[in-house]
């Protein structure tokens, strides 16, 4: 082996052995990290999931709600039309006679429905739900 050489080799192995050491560490540090990051996006991707999961379900009811509130409002707007024009029919009013009672409240009735649907948002009244007079 040559003279010059053999002092410095101790040193050079060892610094060999460092390099190599931090190489080792800085090779784990960055495997760790893809890890932490994979981790992270698979926990977003699954949280984003729930939530889609969990507004795809809400959505669901407020369709079968509005659904049902179209049904009924499709069923109850001609039947109010029908029960108006077959008390009108059934009972016509003489030439200058009041309104009684009865036919009143039909037509109050008839267009508190019609006023009811005719608003955003609003509820069908009870009375209006296949309620035949």
């Amino acid at each position: 082996m040559n003279p010059l050489l053999r002092p410095v080799l101790p040193y050079l192995i060892g610094a060999t052995l460092v390099v190599a050491a931090l190489l080792g560490v800085r090779w784990y540090g960055v495997s760790q990290f893809q890890a932490g990051v994979d981790q992270a996006n698979v926990g977003h991707a699954l949280s984003e999931l729930a939530e889609f999961k969990t507004q795809t379900s809400r959505l669901a009811g407020v369709s079968a709600n509005l659904e049902d509130a179209l049904v009924a409002l499709r069923d109850a707007k001609p039947k109010t039309i029908e029960r108006y024009t077959r008390v009108e029919v059934q009972s016509p009013l003489p030439a200058g006679c009041r309104i009684d009672p009865e036919r009143l409240q039909h037509i109050n009735e008839a267009g508190r429905v019609a006023n009811a649907a005719s608003q955003p948002g609003a509820a069908v009244p009870a009375s209006a739900r296949g309620d035949e007079r």
